[in-house]
């Protein structure tokens, strides 16, 4: 069973892929995931090349000593200010949903996004930076959304927000 800290109320497998992802950023040799909150492979494994790394027994399980060398260094990295904090831009309500032709910073983000993805999907149209949720970016999210086999609405909520971006991570990360 692995070690998790009980007196903190965030979610501990986040931590370790944020931790793990933010070493990859840094060093370049856990290899990228992308922070889901659920123990997948890519984390298991990402977990053993750290393990391998700082000398401990390569089991893949995050017990007390992986947990505690990834928040030492996780902390030195942050004190000696290496590493750019995440900032989180979208909002935390459970239903949010933007509506279409909704003017927001977010959706430059989003088209952002989308068009650094669009190479790996045939039907996305070249996005224009407007800030607007508007029907061509609306189109793109469909299309992004029947790729990844759920309902192919045009809803912006945070379903498709997390899939939208995973699949940047995810490419992103052969790139570099």
């Amino acid at each position: 069973m692995a070690y998790y800290n009980l007196e903190d109320s965030s979610n501990p497998i986040l931590q370790i892929q944020r931790i793990l992802r933010d070493l990859e950023r840094l060093e370049g040799s856990i290899s990228p995931i992308a922070p889901s909150g659920n123990f997948e492979i890519d984390t298991r494994d990402a977990v053993v090349r750290f393990q391998k790394k700082y000398g401990l027994s390569p089991t893949g399980v995050v017990d007390k000593e992986t947990w505690d060398l990834l928040h030492k260094i996780d902390e030195a990295q942050r004190d000696s200010n290496q590493l750019i904090n995440a900032i989180e831009i979208f909002p935390r309500e459970k239903n949010y949903e933007i509506p279409l032709n909704t003017r927001d910073n977010v959706i430059y983000v989003i088209q952002h996004l989308l068009n650094e993805i669009k190479n790996e999907y045939e039907d996305f149209k070249e996005l224009e930076f407007n800030g607007i949720y508007n029907k061509e970016t609306q189109d793109n999210i469909k299309a992004f959304q029947r790729r990844h086999l759920i309902e192919d609405n045009g809803r912006l909520n945070a379903e498709t927000i997390n899939l939208l971006s995973k699949e940047y991570e995810r490419i992103n990360s052969r790139q570099g």
